[in-house]
């Protein structure tokens, strides 16, 4: 038995730990989360508070209307 874990320790120290790959996929996206939220924030404190200008409906003709030119 003194074989089995003198094996399993060596085991043990012969491979570094590493963090799994979904545990690093998390991390970036969640740090592109934060780098998206600071760029939007940056965006809108570039306005000042200001509302963005109001812009008129356009008038559409009638169809069938009279006064518009025969062809």
């Amino acid at each position: 038995m003194a074989k089995k874990s003198a094996k399993r320790e060596a085991e043990k120290k012969a491979k570094p730990r590493r963090e799994p790959v979904y545990t690093v996929m998390t991390f970036i996206t969640f740090v592109a989360m934060v780098i998206g939220c600071v760029l939007l924030y940056l965006d809108n404190d570039e306005y000042g508070g200001k509302s963005p200008p109001k812009e008129s409906v356009p008038t559409l003709p009638k169809l069938g209307d009279e006064t518009a030119p025969k062809q």
